[in-house]
This record gives C-alpha cells, sequence and structure tokens, in this order.
C-alpha cells in the first residue's frame, strides 16, 4: 500500500544499474511566484522542482533587476513608487496611505531622492 506521500507525488518506473525497474516518486514542480499585493502571476521569475534546480541559476536568472522584482507585478510597483514620490515630496502624508502598501512605500522612500 502506497504512502500518503506516494499517492499524492508523480510515479516514475526507472531502470536501475542492475538492470530492474524500480518505481520513483517525484515532487511536482513548485507553483509559480506571485505578487505580494494582488496576487497575479510574476512573469521572469522562473519555478523549479526543488531548491537545487533554483541554486544553478544566476542572480539575474532568479529575478528580475528592478525595484521590488520578483516580489511586485508592475501595476503594483508603478503604484506603490507614486506614493513613495508623494510623500517624500510632501503632497502625502503617510498616515493617508493605505495599509496594505504602507511598508513597501516606506522601503521605496529610502530609494527615491529627490
Amino acid at each position: 500500500m502506497p504512502t500518503k506521500h506516494e499517492r499524492a507525488s508523480e510515479k516514475k518506473f526507472v531502470r536501475i544499474t542492475s538492470g530492474k525497474a524500480k518505481i520513483v516518486y517525484f515532487k511536482g514542480k513548485s507553483r509559480k511566484h506571485h505578487c505580494a499585493l494582488c496576487k497575479k502571476i510574476l512573469h521572469g521569475v522562473p519555478h523549479s522542482h526543488s531548491v537545487y534546480g533554483m541554486s544553478k541559476l544566476s542572480k539575474t536568472q532568479k529575478r528580475p533587476s528592478v525595484a521590488f522584482g520578483g516580489v511586485l507585478c508592475s501595476p503594483c510597483r508603478r503604484n506603490v513608487l507614486e506614493e513613495a514620490i508623494k510623500v517624500k515630496g510632501q503632497q502625502k502624508e503617510m498616515g493617508a496611505v493605505s495599509f496594505k502598501i504602507k511598508n513597501f512605500v516606506e522601503m521605496a522612500m529610502h530609494r527615491v531622492d529627490l
């Protein structure tokens, strides 16, 4: 009787060195990365079967090299940066910023130079 882990995994028959066939259970591919705010799928961020598959990639292949790359999607990133510029330029107070994006705005304010 297969275990619960084996029932949930992908099954593959592999020929081993002695010439016999053996059943090997694989985990499926990890799910795609999602935006921290709107939960849309992030493009340009790879996903792999294992941590080892990701560790073989270079840093530039793992995530985009933009502000909040691999964390926020483009519309959310643009919104956060606009809010950070408004707060830094004193057009808006930090208390008026949405609670959902407040942490990202604080991080972006350190990057924005006026």
